[in-house]
């Protein structure tokens, strides 16, 4: 027979399917009465199109008075559901339509098998079908009712033990056990000659998958049984029945306990002109009771390595840490720490020394930071673990977590002098001073921009320095040979740059040529230095002077044994670089002067720098002059005598004569 499956749930229809048994209670509080209806399985029952669904009505008045004439019916929400298919027994007397109980006296419970039977024509908007069974007393009052559900199907699947339980298994990860499935074929055919009803065949698509919980997975042997899409069966034989025997395992992690196994079992009618909308059987029948073992584990998360950037100052590094239970049972761990790889200075934040109690699959969660002082060198490294245990057994998680400090670069170059000076072809030593300001050892490249024929160069061409240490070096400078003092280099600048190319710093220093005092002199031209002056005569003789240093000198000009009537012309000289001057020295030589005798005599240049020069000696030769008029008496000194003491007292005898001569003028 062909079923009509609109598969339309009305509003109504869904309020009926969730309304629970109800139980009526008079206001007297002294009477009561209650209805419980239960089908094959809970509420619902079971049949095709002519077959028959059948229910348990309990009835129980648990109040102290009696009801009389209590009458039960059946109420559907569609008229062409009708009620004389409806027959009901308390196993001595059968009624059709309804069930007349004359007095239902207080304190006693009386039983009802109640059968439907699904008429051909019925309007089936869903295969699940609402009916109310309604208890009335005498007066027509409602004391009790509770609904069923008619699911119009043509197959019914159950799990082989049922209404029984399959043994219920306790699971370790690996373990399985074996169980059975079974698809019945409960499709009649009506023949109203015989009035009475015969198995049919059916040609429902009939599924039955797993459609549990994970963890399990669901395996069986039979042919009609696919790995992912379960039980399949394209039609049934009329009262046939389908078995499959299945095997269960746990495979994952599943929350330790009892549990339940459920399969889906659905349709599709084949013949159906539009396709057909899938029938779902309720959940409930084909289910396989299962509990799984207690096991305790755990994991941890959220370690890693760190780089600390200290270029700014301290650092903070942060862990996002998880404690995750991985066993299937509530448990509690505890919390251990290694900290000794930290190192002195270093701070972390407060640890903590327990998860609390995490359920199946619950985490604990929590943040650790550790300061990385500004200080820190680079390379350096900070390590510390965590230690998960669990409280219900050896098992245990640990995790590191690691800080390494990343180098970041400075220099500062600092020149002890920015200036030197020395002499045309001396070679000064700037001395440089370059300290690493960085966090780690950096070699520093040395470059030198300036003036090439100064030739300025560096002692090395880079200088490795320790972390927050000092490095030396020098630039030397040499002064050209043709530099005229006061001459400067200008600018040299000196730049030292880090191994990372980019951070650097400079200084500039500079040379400059110092003055050389260099005089000379020399007998004017064409003169020995030798002259024949006359007494209370005049006469010049000249000395050329000659600057060989590199700048203008300032001399000072001095005799040296000279007699007093020699005087120079000038007692002061300004002296260009390489210019030469005479200088004159003026010789009046009086009376006083000895005739006949030679005055030897220098000049002396003092140079500005203090620096004496020594000129080559000049000779003044006294001539003797004849004066007019004037007696001289000259004694003829005999040749000296042989004995000394003769020849001093005529010596004596002849000056003093002439010196009475002298007086008489």
């Amino acid at each position: 027979m062909k079923i009509n499956k609109r598969q339309t749930l009305t509003f109504v229809a869904a309020l009926v399917m969730v309304v629970s048994a109800l139980a009526f209670s008079p206001a007297s509080g002294e009477t009561g009465f209650s209805a419980s209806a239960s089908g094959y399985y809970n509420n619902y029952s079971f049949a095709s199109v002519n077959g028959t669904a059948e229910y348990t009505l309990d009835l129980t008045n648990s109040g102290e008075t009696d009801f009389t004439d209590v009458v039960v019916t059946p109420e559907f929400q569609h008229q062409s559901w009708n009620p004389d298919n409806v027959s009901f027994s308390d196993g001595s007397t059968d009624s059709v339509g309804s069930f007349s109980i004359e007095t239902f006296s207080a304190g006693t419970t009386q039983q009802l098998t109640v059968s439907v039977t699904v008429g051909n024509g019925v309007q089936i908007d869903y295969p699940e079908v609402p009916m109310m069974l309604n208890v009335d007393d005498s007066t027509g009052s409602r004391i009790g009712s509770d609904d069923v559900i008619i699911v119009v199907a043509n197959w019914i699947a159950y799990e082989s033990n049922y209404p029984g339980s399959p043994a219920l298994n306790e699971y370790n990860i690996g373990d399985s056990y074996d169980y059975q499935l079974t698809v019945e074929n409960i499709a009649v055919s009506y023949d109203p000659v015989s009035d009475s009803t015969t198995p049919m065949d059916i040609r429902d698509a009939i599924q039955v998958q797993y459609s549990g919980i994970s963890g399990w997975s669901v395996t069986s042997d039979d042919d009609s049984w696919h790995p992912f899409y379960g039980g399949q069966l394209d039609g049934m034989a009329a009262g046939s029945e389908q078995t499959w025997d299945i095997s269960v395992e746990l495979t994952g992690n599943v929350k330790a306990g009892e549990d339940v196994i459920n399969f889906q079992a659905s349709s599709t009618d084949p013949d159906d002109p539009m396709g057909g909308m899938p029938y779902y059987q309720p959940y409930g029948l084909s289910v396989v009771p299962v509990s799984a073992a207690s096991w305790y584990n755990v994991g941890v998360s959220g370690s890693g390595m760190r780089n600390a950037d200290v270029s700014e100052g301290s650092d903070v590094q942060n862990w996002e840490v998880g404690v995750h239970n991985i066993g299937n049972a509530d448990d509690t761990f505890s919390l251990t720490w290694d900290v000794t790889g930290v190192p002195l200075g270093w701070t972390l934040s407060a640890l903590p020394d327990t998860s609390g109690t995490l359920g199946w699959q619950g985490s604990y969660n929590f943040d650790v930071a550790i300061t990385i002082p500004g200080d820190a060198l680079a390379g350096t490294t900070g390590t510390f673990t965590m230690t998960a245990d669990s409280a219900n057994s050896d098992t245990t998680a640990t995790q590191t977590f690691e800080v390494s400090v990343d180098q970041h670069y400075g220099v500062s170059l600092a020149v002890e002098a920015s200036s030197l000076e020395a002499a045309p072809g001396a070679t000064v030593d700037f001395s440089f001073t370059l300290s690493n300001t960085g966090n780690g050892e950096d070699t520093y490249g040395i470059s030198v921009d300036g003036p090439a024929v100064w030739t300025p160069t560096a002692s090395a061409s880079e200088v490795m320095v320790s972390a927050v240490s000092d490095g030396q070096f020098l630039v030397s400078v040499t002064i050209p040979e043709d530099r005229d003092a006061g001459a400067d280099s200008g600018d040299i600048t000196v730049t030292v740059t880090s191994s990372d190319n980019e951070t650097s710093d400079n200084a500039t220093v500079s040379a400059s040529a110092s003055q050389v005092f260099d005089i000379s002199m020399a007998h004017y031209s064409g003169s020995d230095g030798i002259v024949t002056v006359s007494q209370d005569t005049s006469l010049q003789i000249k000395l050329n002077v000659t600057n060989n240093g590199n700048g203008v000198d300032t001399l000072s000009l001095s005799l040296a044994n000279a007699p007093s009537w020699a005087a120079l012309g000038a007692e002061t000289l300004d002296i260009g670089r390489g210019q030469t001057i005479a200088i004159v020295v003026t010789l009046s030589p009086d009376t006083a002067a000895l005739s006949g005798r030679d005055y030897t005599f220098q000049v002396v240049a003092t140079s500005g720098d203090g620096s004496e020069w020594t000129s080559p000696d000049m000779t003044a030769e006294i001539e003797v002059k004849d004066t007019e008029g004037e007696e001289v008496e000259e004694e003829v000194v005999e040749e000296e005598d042989d004995s000394p003491g003769f020849g001093i007292v005529a010596s004596l005898l002849a000056f003093a004569f002439v010196v009475l001569n002298r007086r008489k003028d």
